[in-house]
C-alpha cells in the first residue's frame, strides 16, 4: 500500500481538501461500482477490497481521508483520467519524462 499524507501536495495527487476533487472522486468511485467488479486485474485492486475502502470511506467523518481511501480503491486508468481532467495533458508530459 502506497503512504501519502494528507496534507502533503504534488503535481500528480489529487488536491484532497478540495471540494470538487471529493466530488469528482466519489463520482468515479460510483461508476466504478455501478459498472461492476470484476477479478483483479493489474490495474487496480481487487473487488472486496474495493469494497472494503468505499465502507471505510463511507464510514469517515474526515471528507479528504474519504477521497483518499476512494482513490485507492479506483483503477489505475480511471485515476490517470481523473488527474488529466484536472491538471490537463501537461500532467502526462510531466509525468511519462
Amino acid at each position: 500500500m502506497i503512504r501519502h499524507h494528507l496534507g502533503a501536495s504534488s503535481p500528480r495527487s489529487p488536491q484532497w481538501f478540495d471540494a470538487a476533487h471529493q466530488a469528482d472522486i466519489l463520482a468515479a468511485y460510483d461508476t466504478h461500482l455501478t459498472a461492476g467488479l470484476h477479478d483483479r486485474s493489474h490495474t487496480g485492486p481487487r473487488p472486496e477490497r474495493v469494497r472494503e475502502l468505499g465502507q471505510l470511506a463511507a464510514a469517515s467523518a474526515m471528507p479528504a481521508r474519504a477521497a483518499l481511501l476512494r482513490w485507492g480503491a479506483l483503477p489505475a486508468q480511471v485515476r490517470s483520467d481523473l488527474l488529466t481532467g484536472w491538471y490537463g495533458s501537461q500532467w502526462r508530459r510531466s509525468v511519462a519524462a
